[in-house]
């Protein structure tokens, strides 16, 4: 993305999704760095993986949404 396309309202939503992504994705990296991976987020993660190494996107942001709902209903 160009200096030009980053100034326009849209190129600035990117990025700010982009930086919070990143944000959102350090605790994870730290887990796997740490080897510390909690067994549950291990496994709904590899779901969601083996849903994008077979290019089903829709599936994978499905388990991923699912994961999020359970977390936050309980």
């Amino acid at each position: 993305m160009g200096e030009a396309e980053k100034r326009t309202a849209k190129g600035k939503s990117m990025v700010a999704t982009f930086k919070q992504c990143a944000r959102y994705l350090n605790p994870l990296f730290k887990f796997c760095r740490k080897k510390v991976l909690p067994d549950d987020i291990r496994q709904a993660l590899l779901v969601v993986v083996e849903c994008c190494m077979k290019r089903d996107y829709l599936a994978a942001m499905d388990h991923y949404n699912m994961e999020n709902n359970e977390d936050v209903n309980g």
